[in-house]
């Protein structure tokens, strides 16, 4: 179960890795619907996000990753990320 912060709590952000590529990430959870993602530094080793450019689209408009979702669900679930609301 999700660990939820109280009233006076800051949202930090926390720290994840994508369970695919290793691809390290900080996120924040808002509300079990609403999720901020910074993205720590190059992507290039992320496959999913290799086969968007491969077919030529902008990945600063791809608006998620398949595999990292899943890592950040289960960090989530493990009580690894808070949950504002």
């Amino acid at each position: 179960m999700a660990s939820r912060l109280g009233a006076g709590d800051a949202p930090s952000m926390s720290p994840v890795s994508c369970s695919s590529c290793g691809t390290r990430v900080l996120v924040r959870k808002s509300s079990l619907a609403q999720t901020t993602i910074q993205w720590l530094g190059d992507t290039g080793g992320c496959p999913e996000l290799a086969a968007h450019r491969a077919a030529g689209a902008d990945t600063g408009r791809v608006t998620q990753c398949d595999q990292l979702r899943l890592s950040i669900d289960q960090a989530v679930v493990a009580g690894l990320i808070p949950v504002l609301e």
